[in-house]
């Protein structure tokens, strides 16, 4: 399982989501904190070394 960054369709550009490449579904990015998926098709992958964690406001920001 590999960690991703990734921002799906209509999330503000300085923000990004997390999730999960399952080596069993290869085609889909699974939310680590939620119960559904999304084609990586439709989504922009993020490097790690552009994302900061803002424990404050439990968010991912993307340094811009």
């Amino acid at each position: 399982m590999n960690i991703v960054y990734f921002q799906p369709p209509g999330i503000k550009i300085e923000f990004c989501e997390i999730g999960m490449l399952p080596e069993t579904d290869p085609k889909y990015i699974w939310y680590l904190n939620e119960p559904c998926k999304v084609l990586i098709t439709d989504v922009k992958i993020i490097d790690k070394k552009n994302v900061t964690n803002d424990k404050k406001n439990r968010v991912h920001r993307v340094k811009v």
